[in-house]
C-alpha cells in the first residue's frame, strides 16, 4: 500500500509542478520564429516603400524633363518669330528707303503706327542691322538656346549694345538682358533693361513684352501694387497685344 502510494505521488508531481507556475514543457508557439516573421513583415514593408519611393522619384525626373523641353520649344519659337520679324522690318525699311516714303505718304520716322497695330504710340524708324551684327546676334541667341550660357549671353549682350547702340536689334538685346537676369532673380537688373525698353523705345515690337516682364519682376520683388499699376498701363498701351493678355491673366492670378 505504501509502495501504491508513493507511485500515485510521483505520477502526479508532473501536474503539480506544472500548477505551481512552471513554464509547460511544450509551449503553443516558438517566440524565434514568431520575431522572424514580423521582421521578415518590416523588411517586405521597407522594400515596397523604396519601390514605390523609386518609382515617385521616375515620375518627377519625367516630368521636369518634359516641363524643360516645352520651355526649349517655347523659346526656339519665340526667337524664330523673333527672327522673322527682324528680317520682315528690314525689307521693309528697305522698301520704304528705296520709295522714300510710305504708301500713306509718311516717312517711315513719321508714321502712327505704333508697332501692334493699336496706333497708340509714334512709331520711330530703327538702324536695320548689317550682316555682321545679325551673326553677333545669333551668337548671343546660341548661348541662350543652345549652351543655356546665361553669363556668357549677357556679357556678349553688353559688348553687342557697345558696338551696335540704337538699332532694331539693340532693343531686343536690352529685352533679352531683362529676361536673363529675370531668370536669374536679379529683379533690379532686369527691372533696368526692361525699363529701358518701355521707356525709350515704346513703339519698337518689344515694348508690349517689355512691359509685362517689367511687371513681372516688380512682382517677384514684392512690389504687387507697382505690378499691378503696370499692367493696368500695359492694357491701356498695348490693348490688343498678346503682352496685354498675358497681363490680364497674371493680374487675375495675382488678386
Amino acid at each position: 500500500m505504501t509502495a501504491g502510494l508513493i507511485l500515485a505521488v510521483v505520477g502526479a508531481s508532473p501536474a503539480i509542478a506544472q500548477d505551481d507556475g512552471e513554464a509547460p514543457l511544450v509551449s503553443g508557439g516558438d517566440p524565434e520564429r514568431s520575431g522572424g516573421s514580423s521582421a521578415g513583415e518590416l523588411f517586405f514593408l521597407v522594400e515596397d516603400l523604396r519601390v514605390e519611393v523609386q518609382h515617385l522619384r521616375g515620375q518627377l525626373e519625367e516630368t521636369t524633363h518634359q516641363v524643360k523641353r516645352l520651355r526649349r520649344q517655347a523659346r526656339e519659337r519665340y526667337i524664330d518669330l523673333d527672327e522673322r520679324l527682324v528680317d520682315l522690318n528690314s525689307r521693309l525699311s528697305e522698301l520704304e528707303e528705296g520709295s522714300g516714303e510710305t504708301k500713306d505718304g509718311e516717312t517711315a520716322s513719321d508714321s502712327g503706327n505704333d508697332g501692334d497695330g493699336n496706333g497708340n504710340t509714334e512709331s520711330t524708324s530703327y538702324r536695320q542691322p548689317d550682316k555682321a551684327e545679325r551673326e553677333a546676334y545669333a551668337s548671343i541667341q546660341y548661348l541662350i538656346q543652345e549652351e543655356q550660357d546665361y553669363e556668357a549671353a549677357i556679357d556678349e549682350i553688353y559688348s553687342f549694345l557697345e558696338e551696335y547702340p540704337e538699332g532694331d536689334l539693340s532693343v531686343n538685346a536690352y529685352y533679352w538682358l531683362g529676361e536673363l537676369y529675370l531668370s536669374q532673380g536679379k529683379h533690379e537688373q532686369a527691372q533696368q533693361a526692361f525699363t529701358i525698353v518701355t521707356s525709350k523705345h515704346g513703339s519698337h515690337r518689344k515694348a508690349p513684352d517689355a512691359l509685362f516682364k517689367l511687371a513681372v519682376a516688380h512682382d517677384r520683388a514684392g512690389n504687387s501694387e507697382q505690378a499691378r499699376r503696370i499692367l493696368d498701363q500695359l492694357g491701356e498701351r498695348y490693348p490688343e497685344s498678346e503682352a496685354a493678355a498675358l497681363g490680364r491673366e497674371y493680374r487675375n492670378e495675382m488678386g
